[in-house]
């Protein structure tokens, strides 16, 4: 069934609302020129640190590749899938970040449908990778 959801601050803890989500056209063209970046496959992170940021998560932003899924269904799901895996694990994956990230985009580049426990891992995985990335440079 669902999951019960921790309220804290009157905010659900495993949700994804529209605040979270990057929608700013300027916000997202300096994320893909100034923003750092991270690959493992199938990911590709880029993202924005020490900008003063108010809220308590990111804003976050998924892309898949129209060049791999023709069909904006495939896309969509792709899509789909890689919000419920960052939803669902979201305050452990910001936690990784030695800085906290005020945007954030999340890039598919494989060429099949991967599933959402894959997914999970995956995205965990470059996440924590980040992590060692700017722990190993200091």
């Amino acid at each position: 069934m669902h999951q019960n959801n921790i309220h804290t601050n009157g905010n659900k803890l495993f949700s994804f609302p529209k605040k979270e989500k990057l929608t700013s056209k300027i916000i997202i063209d300096r994320l893909f020129k100034e923003g750092e970046s991270r690959f493992k496959y199938p990911f590709r992170i880029l993202f924005l640190t020490g900008e003063a940021h108010s809220q308590n998560f990111p804003q976050v932003v998924i892309s898949v590749s129209k060049r791999n899924f023709k069909r904006a269904v495939d896309r969509n799901r792709i899509k789909r899938l890689i919000r419920e895996a960052y939803r669902l694990q979201k305050t452990e994956l910001i936690s990784l970040f030695p800085e906290k990230p005020s945007s954030l985009a999340i890039l598919y580049t494989a060429k099949e449908e991967i599933q959402l426990e894959e997914l999970k891992k995956k995205l965990y995985l470059i996440i924590k990778l980040t992590q060692k990335d700017n722990t190993e440079s200091k």
